[in-house]
């Protein structure tokens, strides 16, 4: 079993929550910790509320796919299998069409039974394959190879960590996914955010105007100056101050 692995296959990078590599099959499995009620509308899109959701099948099936071609291209013949897991006890789906490769909370502890019972007797040439999958992991995506982007067009907020959308809102003294309802401390949020836009924008002067622009003012100014002065280095006066 291999976990959190980040392949690329030519200039396309995918991501997988977990490989498992049985005698001779592999499961791909994605994780997903939604919570609330979701719906597939007449079109087919998955909705929450008004919302439209990214469909994690669609990402799924993509992965699945690329994750074929990579073993193809170092000779590997296996079944491959992948299923969307969600593990929030409080997550409802309406409306979903049928497909035993999602499985829902209830379905867990039968699905987990499923997973013990292919064969899996290894041998020298898995092991090759799970050194080599480790070893193809990416650490990070090559800045070189982002998409072309400008500070004034990308959407503002604070991303949440868990399931990477802009669903966040500030609940007492953390930041709280609506979606995933992943909970973050307001200080880690907020330097999480200033981290971003050093990597996104190398050599950006960080003010505290910024950081609470970049934030969609989620966070007061206060809150946020006073993060940046416990971090960071402060540097110019006080009209021009911003942070090393």
């Amino acid at each position: 079993m291999i976990n959190d692995v980040q392949l690329k296959l030519n200039k396309s990078y995918f991501q997988i929550d977990t490989v498992i590599i049985y005698q001779r099959e592999i499961y791909l499995i994605d994780v997903k910790n939604f919570e609330g009620d979701f719906y597939y509308d007449a079109d087919g899109h998955l909705k929450k509320g008004n919302r439209e959701i990214k469909n994690p099948l669609n990402q799924l099936e993509r992965c699945e796919n690329l994750f074929r071609q990579l073993l193809q291209n170092y000779g590997y013949k296996y079944h491959v299998e992948s299923y969307l897991v969600h593990i929030n006890p409080e997550f409802t789906l309406y409306q979903a069409p049928q497909n035993d490769h999602v499985i829902f909370p209830t379905q867990i502890k039968k699905f987990m039974r499923k997973l013990d019972k292919p064969s899996s007797r290894l041998n020298e040439s898995h092991e090759k394959l799970a050194e080599l999958l480790i070893s193809l992991d990416q650490d990070e995506f090559p800045f070189a190879e982002f998409p072309s982007y400008d500070y004034t067009h990308l959407q503002k907020g604070i991303l949440s960590p868990s399931c990477h959308t802009l669903s966040t809102s500030l609940e007492g003294n953390k930041i709280v996914c609506g979606l995933c309802r992943h909970e973050e401390y307001i200080d880690s949020a907020v330097l999480r955010s200033v981290r971003e836009l050093v990597m996104l924008f190398p050599g950006i002067k960080i003010t505290t105007n910024l950081v609470s622009e970049w934030c969609n003012e989620m966070v007061s100014k206060k809150t946020i100056r006073r993060i940046l002065l416990q971090n960071y280095i402060a540097k110019g006066n006080t009209l021009g101050r911003y942070f090393e």
